[in-house]
């Protein structure tokens, strides 16, 4: 149902014309206390300046001026008291049948990998591996040290390939493509026929289709956006070495604060059971005055 007319939009409309268009919209909208960005909008919806030059709405018309033959404006919804729509809720009507029974279909199979392109977001399942690689997964020790020495080693080949890349691009070195257009044509070719009744040879004109290169364009891709994405590449690369690093020096870390630990627990059992120490030192010089008196 259409939302009634604000009564302020017909006041301040009527003040306007009242005004012959003096009055300033600001003040149209102090005096009836609301925002002067509504008065503007009712000035342009409401069309003020073509009723005040004597350019009224026509009701023969429709919403087109008198004299003129400008576009009309766009209509704002169902005209006031319009009772079309009155108790519809949208959706299907009350009592249709026509999704019964529909389940939507069964959708993609279990494990469904028909999407599969490059991999690198694959779920892995165990019961789908064949055997190199069950034989593989079973062998695979993991050590997060070694992994991460492993990786390090091969993001110091990969940045080492990249600078080369970047190397070559800027030596001067350009990358062209050749693109070859080819259409299908028919052409008439020459083809060696014997006759069986008078056994000569002759040639003979079959129709056949071919192709045809019709246009050959080189394109010689730009040095500085290769060069750039290397860049690029090359800067990922040696953020992911950066992380690797700082992971080998904390776990290396670690492990020797775990050693002096048990470095110190050791030494203080050897205490603990009198080997070593002041007191040890004490009974040892008990020992050598008791010989001297023997």
């Amino acid at each position: 149902m259409a939302r009634e007319r604000s009564p302020e939009r017909n006041k301040a409309k009527q003040m306007w014309l009242e005004s012959g268009g003096a009055m300033k919209l600001k003040n149209i909208a102090a005096a009836l206390s609301i925002p002067e960005g509504r008065v503007r909008k009712w000035k342009s919806m409401d069309r003020w300046q073509d009723e005040l030059k004597g350019n009224v709405f026509d009701s023969s018309n429709g919403n087109v001026p008198n004299g003129t033959k400008g576009n009309a404006p766009n209509p704002r919804g169902a005209p006031k008291g319009n009772k079309n729509a009155v108790g519809n809720r949208g959706g299907a009507p009350p009592g249709n049948q026509n999704a019964k029974g529909n389940s939507g279909g069964p959708g993609g199979p279990y494990r469904n990998k028909k999407a599969l392109k490059h991999g690198l977001y694959e779920t892995i399942f165990l019961d789908t591996l064949d055997e190199q690689e069950q034989a593989l997964f079973d062998s695979i020790e993991v050590k997060p040290l070694d992994e991460l020495k492993m990786t390090l080693k091969t993001l110091v080949i990969q940045e080492r390939k990249i600078m080369h890349r970047i190397k070559q691009l800027e030596s001067g070195l350009t990358d062209e493509e050749k693109k070859i257009k080819e259409e299908l044509y028919q052409r008439k070719d020459k083809v060696p026929y014997t006759s069986p009744k008078t056994g000569k040879q002759i040639n003979l004109s079959v129709e056949t289709e071919g192709m045809k290169v019709t246009e050959i364009t080189t394109v010689v891709a730009s040095k500085l956006d290769k060069i750039l994405k290397q860049e690029d590449h090359l800067n990922k690369v040696r953020d992911k070495k950066i992380r690797v690093l700082a992971q080998i020096a904390a776990i290396e870390h670690e492990q020797a604060r775990l050693k002096l630990a048990s470095d110190r627990l050791e030494l203080d059992r050897f205490k603990a059971q009198g080997y070593g120490g002041p007191e040890g030192d004490e009974a040892d010089d008990d020992d050598d005055e008791e010989d001297d008196e023997w």
